[in-house]
């Protein structure tokens, strides 16, 4: 498109080098990476970028006369108390709640779910900046200690502590390098089960987060209680297959461990279990050992998705797309494992979103029907209908409960409501719904006021997070995963496709491409990152911005490109996940006001 009225001024780009030497071949194809110094995060020369580059966004976002009002305003809309669903171990109940602008959600523990509630862990008291999260937790069976995951600025590493409910009281166990990980307990208590990779080489030195290293050799360990992570009991890894994750999940009636592998995005999964309880000397008797845990398999393809519902014994429930794309339950007895039989038939029309055992042998299933979520009660055995629970439009969030309880609580969220938490008794001949608790937003106002392809249809583009290297995204961190995905430029027939869309290898002068029209430029176009974003690293962005602003501005005398093409580049935060309150807000308010200062739009009160 053309440029909009002048609501910024020609913007003076910070130098970046370009190293046309770099250059890679493709099944015979050469791709010059000419920026490929700026995965170097921990070069000063791309600190320096860095630091050039988010002055100049301050000088843009400076300009826009509404940021502190959007400031304010989202501020005042995130102010209102947000409580998840509580949840049940031992005999007690536990839930998370914000009053509003804490930076993290406390977690609380109550004997009764009538009584006053105390607190039980709050992460907002572990940092003075709220960048220290919770990122995983679990409970021992009989609610005596709490196992629960720590990550550090947004990153995906994670730290497990464990405390003695009791008195609140931080044991000396502290597990290093978890990532993509569950904590699952035994039910002696004695431990749990988690995945971490092995420690990188150079760790001492290592802010955990910045490095962009492939993860590689997930494995599985089994931790006791108070003792050094360094005698944990290896329990599973695969170095012929290092690219695979693995899962673990203790059955009900602890009877079971599931291993769930995965190799990438895919909805498939293998599952392999071993019965804990036919160990001769149980876990104890691997302490020092090398020999990994006796694991039978019982489905090794990845051809569709198994998640685990319930098991009686031997027999096993699960949630499957095993030809049925919309889902369905199965069954299947560990004895005679080639024989499996459908419990719900997928249905022909609505999507099996979920299904939980409650209330000895009911299943509490979930469907999106119609783009509305319905929720059944049915028997676990022959999966008959039994009831309808009643709930408007809108989406369900959060399932809680658990097959010895008659009670259930579960999260609504819609257009109308932030969310409520419903609670309702299955032990009765109707079942009805009660609001527990509801989430009460302040007076909303409702109008306070494919870019690569077509940048000329567009005003302004945000793009936060993305995965703009296409034919190198697969070498870092995670990001071996995704070729489930997208593909992989190893592969010939996949390159021919991720060459066509890599935003990075795909940056041209709209002026000089579509019909030769000179007023044609980039939108506006503000990229977001952090730099302790260890899924998609930050060095996805920061090398296109440098090829755009190279390609479309300092490159071209007089250049057609007035709108600016700049980044917010965010500190002590990851891709997302448990980012304070404060940083959501400042963040939401530098998006809004660059896109209402580039698009020209006016502030409108509703109140005057």
């Amino acid at each position: 498109m053309g440029s909009l009225p002048e609501v910024v001024e020609r913007l003076d780009y910070p130098f970046a080098r370009r190293d046309e030497s770099v250059i890679d071949y493709y099944h015979g194809v050469p791709i010059t990476d000419p920026y490929r110094w700026l995965e170097d995060t921990d070069a000063e020369e791309v600190s320096e970028f860095v630091e050039n580059q988010r002055k100049l966004t301050e000088s843009v976002l400076s300009t826009c006369d509404f940021r502190e009002k959007l400031r304010e305003r989202i501020t005042d809309l995130y102010d209102y108390p947000k409580y998840e669903c509580p949840f049940k171990k031992g005999d007690k109940y536990f839930f998370f709640y914000n009053t509003g602008l804490q930076s993290q959600s406390i977690l609380y523990i109550q004997d009764n779910i009538e009584e006053e509630a105390h607190v039980l862990l709050d992460p907002n008291k572990l940092s003075d900046d709220g960048t220290i999260a919770l990122s995983i937790h679990s409970l021992s069976e009989n609610a005596e200690f709490l196992a629960f995951g720590l990550s550090y600025s947004g990153s995906d590493w994670v730290n497990i502590k464990v405390m003695q409910v009791k008195d609140k009281t931080l044991l000396s166990d502290s597990l290093s390098w978890v990532k993509f990980s569950s904590i699952a307990w035994t039910h002696d208590n004695k431990g749990f089960f988690y995945s971490c990779y092995p420690t990188p080489n150079e760790y001492a030195n290592l802010d955990a987060g910045t490095e962009t290293d492939i993860n590689l050799n997930h494995q599985v360990y089994y931790h006791f209680v108070g003792t050094e992570q360094s005698e944990d009991v290896l329990c599973w890894r695969d170095f012929k297959n290092p690219k695979w994750l693995f899962g673990t999940a203790v059955t009900e009636d602890g009877k079971y461990l599931v291993l769930s592998i995965e190799e990438g995005c895919d909805p498939v999964n293998m599952l392999f279990y071993c019965n804990l309880t036919a160990l001769p000397n149980g876990l104890d008797g691997f302490r020092g050992k090398d020999d990994l845990l006796p694991f039978k398999k019982l489905v090794d393809n990845f051809e569709a998705r198994y998640d685990l519902v319930a098991n009686d014994g031997t027999i096993f429930t699960f949630r499957t797309n095993k030809n049925a794309p919309r889902y369905k339950l199965v069954r299947v007895d560990l004895n005679t494992p080639c024989i499996w039989i459908d419990v719900i038939p997928e249905s022909t029309k609505d999507v099996l979103e979920s299904a939980h055992c409650v209330n000895g042998g009911q299943l509490l299933v979930c469907y999106l029907s119609d783009v509305r979520y319905v929720l059944q009660i049915r028997e676990l055995v022959t999966g008959c209908f039994l009831h309808q629970l009643p709930i408007d439009i809108g989406s369900i969030y959060a399932v809680s409960g658990r097959r010895i309880d008659r009670e259930i609580f579960f999260g609504f969220t819609s257009f109308l409501t932030p969310g409520i938490i419903y609670q309702c008794d299955l032990g009765v001949l109707v079942p009805e719904l009660k609001v527990f608790r509801e989430s009460i937003l302040k007076d909303f106002r409702g109008a306070d006021f494919e870019t690569k392809q077509r940048p000329d249809l567009f005003g302004c583009a945000i793009a936060q997070v993305g995965v703009m290297d296409m034919l190198r995204f697969h070498k870092f961190t995670i990001g071996h995963a995704w070729t489930t995905d997208y593909g992989c430029s190893d592969d010939e027939e996949a390159f021919h496709w991720l060459i066509k869309y890599s935003p990075l290898h795909n940056v041209r002068r709209p002026w000089e491409c579509l019909g030769g029209k000179y007023g044609i430029q980039y939108p506006a176009t503000m990229l977001l990152t952090a730099d302790h974003d260890d899924r998609v690293v930050p060095l996805h962005s920061l090398k296109l911005l440098a090829t755009m602003q190279h390609v479309l501005c300092t490159s071209v005398i007089d250049s057609p490109q007035t709108n600016p093409i700049i980044a917010r580049i965010d500190t002590k935060a990851g891709h997302g996940s448990g980012r304070p309150t404060r940083k959501l807000i400042d963040e939401a308010a530098d998006k809004f006001s660059f896109l209402t200062k580039m698009l020209d739009t006016s502030w409108f009160d509703y109140n005057s």
